[in-house]
């Protein structure tokens, strides 16, 4: 893995099929990350989450393998630092008995925002397992923002 990426990986007690529809569909990505989604799910199709209310996530999906892989690029609206679409995100969906594994590689991030993206990349999966087990996943805050040990989503 190059030094301008970051990996996250975790174990979500959900068939592959029900998590891949949190990266494609607009109303549960907005679950558990996001305020609003507009999400064009195929290649070249739009990408746009505002993740806390003032951060824009803009890119385009690259490459979409359902129920198994989907590729995205990745910005912030107005950044210079990481624009949008210059950095990719690419999830795999790994079926393990009734789980799934979940690996979300983000690279080409520049400008050392390495250690925020991964903080805040650890922040919503951990929202995304929280749903997946029937759980409040606790408020969308801005990633910025530590965990509390009582938000109960790890």
């Amino acid at each position: 893995m190059a030094t301008d990426s970051v990996v996250v990986t975790e174990r979500i007690a959900a068939s592959r099929e029900a998590v891949y529809e949190f990266f494609v569909d607009p109303e549960k990505m907005i679950r558990w990350i996001g305020t609003e989604a507009r999400l064009t799910p195929a290649p070249s199709g739009e990408f746009w989450v505002n993740v806390t209310g003032d951060d824009i996530a803009i890119g385009t999906y690259v490459e979409l393998d359902p129920p198994g892989s989907v590729v995205f690029t990745w910005g912030w609206e107005g950044s210079s630092d990481l624009p949008p679409g210059s950095s990719t995100v690419s999830i795999t969906l790994t079926s393990d008995g009734d789980e799934t594994l979940v690996e979300l590689v983000h690279s080409g991030l520049a400008g050392g925002s390495e250690d925020e993206h991964a903080s805040g990349w650890r922040h919503y999966v951990a929202r995304l397992v929280a749903i997946n087990s029937g759980r409040d996943p606790g408020p969308n805050r801005p990633h910025s923002q530590p965990i509390n040990e009582s938000d109960d989503i790890t």
